[in-house]
């Protein structure tokens, strides 16, 4: 019995193989955000060029923080700093207020002890 073979089918599975232990060896590599991101990041360098600087940042977040959890620590640092200023707002608010006023009293107490002495 002879078995009939296309040796381009052969050459097209065989390269198809590699294709895929490439990309094993690479998700093994960099993980699996970054072989999301590198997907989606050349999907979009073809369809939508003017989105690849978004996602070249979310790549370097990913890439520094070793997965998507960079994202609710911006969120959250974000909501805290907003916090925090207006906590400062108030406070640096107030303390000009109390200047102010010290330096008023002082000018009119400076300025009584004047009107004393003549």
């Amino acid at each position: 019995m002879v078995i009939f073979v296309s040796i381009k089918k052969l050459v097209q599975t065989f390269w198809w193989l590699i294709a895929a232990i490439a990309f094993y060896i690479f998700l093994k590599t960099i993980g699996l955000s970054m072989a999301f991101l590198l997907t989606i990041a050349l999907l979009t360098l073809y369809f939508a060029p003017a989105l690849f600087v978004p996602i070249l940042l979310i790549a370097i977040g990913v890439h520094f923080s070793g997965d998507f959890s960079f994202i609710p620590d911006l969120f959250t640092s974000a909501f805290w700093l907003m916090v925090m200023g207006i906590i400062f707002l108030i406070v640096s608010d107030n303390s000009h207020r109390l200047v102010k006023r010290a330096e008023k009293e002082a000018i009119r107490t400076t300025s009584i002890g004047k009107e004393t002495r003549k």
